[in-house]
């Protein structure tokens, strides 16, 4: 057997489809069937039946999969650590994290790293959804929701407060809300609720019997920001990400304030190579030097 037929199949069984696998692959969808078939006919019986657009794996294919994926710790807990014992910090190191921090935080901060290890590369996925480590989708997750299975070492990164907003543009048009009851009234931005990839952003209920249902729905919090500052709406924001907006005004800020706290999290088969601990702690670094950004 051919290891990169494997590392294909692999691919394969994890993302449902060939062509899902040829593009997280860097190549096309026939290279990729042509590799699976080669590894059928390796084994003598066949791994994968085509459903459609799907392919579904087969019991003989699960149990292949099954062992490829020990091979693949191996090779990344035992033989690409054998790097480490270089003095320069090499190679790449993929963080996934949620849009709002990604974009609106880590940003600006992580890829100072490439000064310090110019042979670091680093790459930064930001977008409002889950990641997972053991699809190897990324090296290091950033999540709202604490990891609770899987063979994956997680740390709280901090905690954070995300408050009510408005702008002086809205005030002027719907006029300032004094309480929570005089929410009722007025236009809020929020998610969109089918796309939401965690509850730890359900923010319809605001205590005191207040429910809200937002009028503009979006995915992205950036977007929701950017609303605030128009004066279109007034949303539920990260204070980290507020702070930035001189145009944002606090609203309420006695009697409404919620806290929801980011978790970090690496596999165990990675989170001794000298990449992904360099990339670990300076995140951490990072974020405990602006601890004053993410509370109030």
């Amino acid at each position: 057997m051919d290891w990169d037929d494997l590392r294909v199949f692999l691919q394969v069984t994890r993302s449902g489809r060939m062509s899902e696998a040829a593009k997280l692959l860097g190549i096309d969808d026939s290279t990729v069937g042509r590799r699976v078939l080669r590894l059928e006919r390796s084994v003598g019986m066949p791994l994968v039946e085509r459903a459609g657009r799907r392919t579904a794996v087969t019991e003989h294919g699960r149990r292949l999969a099954d062992i490829t994926e020990e091979l693949e710790s191996i090779i990344l807990r035992d033989i690409a650590g054998l790097a480490d014992a270089q003095s320069v910090v090499n190679g790449r190191v993929r963080i996934g994290a949620p849009e709002g921090l990604g974009a609106g935080y880590l940003g600006g901060k992580i890829f100072l790293l490439s000064a310090a290890h110019p042979e670091l590369e680093i790459e930064l996925v930001a977008l409002p959804r889950t990641y997972s480590l053991a699809a190897r989708e990324v090296d290091i997750a950033i999540t709202l929701d604490r990891p609770v299975a899987g063979q994956v070492a997680a740390q709280k990164l901090t905690d954070y407060t995300l408050d009510l907003y408005g702008s002086d543009i809205y005030f002027q048009r719907m006029g300032r809300p004094r309480s929570l009851q005089d929410l009722r009234k007025h236009v809020f931005v929020g998610y969109i609720p089918e796309l939401l990839f965690t509850q730890q952003l359900n923010f319809l209920d605001l205590g005191d019997g207040v429910e809200v249902v937002p009028t503009i729905r979006t995915s992205s919090v950036i977007a929701q920001v950017d609303a605030v500052v128009s004066g279109a709406a007034i949303g539920v924001l990260p204070r980290y990400l507020a702070r930035e907006r001189p145009g944002l005004k606090l609203l309420l800020g006695d009697k409404f304030q919620a806290t929801r706290s980011y978790w970090m999290s690496v596999h165990d088969d990675t989170r001794r190579l000298r990449r992904v601990r360099v990339v670990l702690e300076a995140v951490a670094a990072a974020v405990r030097s602006d601890r004053r950004s993410f509370l109030r």
